[in-house]
C-alpha cells in the first residue's frame, strides 16, 4: 500500500490533469462549433491553446506514468486499476479521478476526431473547389494515371 503522503501528491496530479482534460475538451466544444458555423478565424486561438493544454498533459502523463513505474505498475488499464483498489482502498477520490480522467480522454478523442473528419470534408471540398476553378480557366493541370485529365 502506497503512502498517505505519496498518494496526496499523486490525488493532486490527477486533479490538476483532470482540470486541463476539462479544458481541452471544452475548447474541442468550441472548436467543433467553429467547424460546424465556418468561423474559421477563431481556428488559430483553438489551435494554440488545445497545444498548449496538450503539452501539459505529455508532462503530467510522464509524470503519471513514472509514478507508476516506480511502483511496479505496467502501464494499462488492468493493473492500474488493480493498483488503486490495493493501495487506494479508502480512497474512493483518487479513484474517482481516474475514472474521470477516463472518461474525460475519451470525450476529447472521440471530438478531436469529429473535428478531423469535419476538416477533411472542407479540405476535400475545397480541393474539388480548385480543380473545378482551375478547370474554368483551362488551366488543366492533374493527371490521372493514364495521362488523362482528371476532376
Amino acid at each position: 500500500m502506497a503512502s498517505g503522503m505519496v498518494l496526496a501528491g499523486f490525488a493532486s496530479c490527477l486533479k490538476i490533469e483532470k482540470k486541463l482534460f476539462e479544458e481541452l475538451v471544452g475548447i474541442l466544444k468550441q472548436e467543433e462549433n467553429a467547424l460546424t458555423q465556418s468561423s474559421f478565424n477563431k481556428l488559430d486561438d483553438f489551435v494554440s491553446k488545445k497545444a498548449s493544454l496538450l503539452e501539459q498533459l505529455s508532462q503530467l502523463d510522464f509524470k503519471r506514468n513514472q509514478h507508476f513505474k516506480n511502483n511496479g505498475v505496467a502501464l494499462e488499464k488492468k493493473s492500474i486499476n488493480q493498483w488503486l483498489e490495493i493501495s487506494c482502498p479508502n480512497n474512493n477520490e483518487i479513484q474517482d479521478l481516474w475514472n474521470e480522467l477516463l472518461v474525460l480522454a475519451d470525450a476529447a478523442r472521440k471530438l478531436n476526431h469529429t473535428n478531423g473528419l469535419i476538416i477533411s470534408k472542407y479540405l476535400q471540398h475545397n480541393q474539388r473547389t480548385f480543380v473545378a476553378l482551375q478547370c474554368a480557366s483551362g488551366n488543366v493541370s492533374l493527371y490521372g494515371p493514364s495521362g488523362q485529365a482528371c476532376i
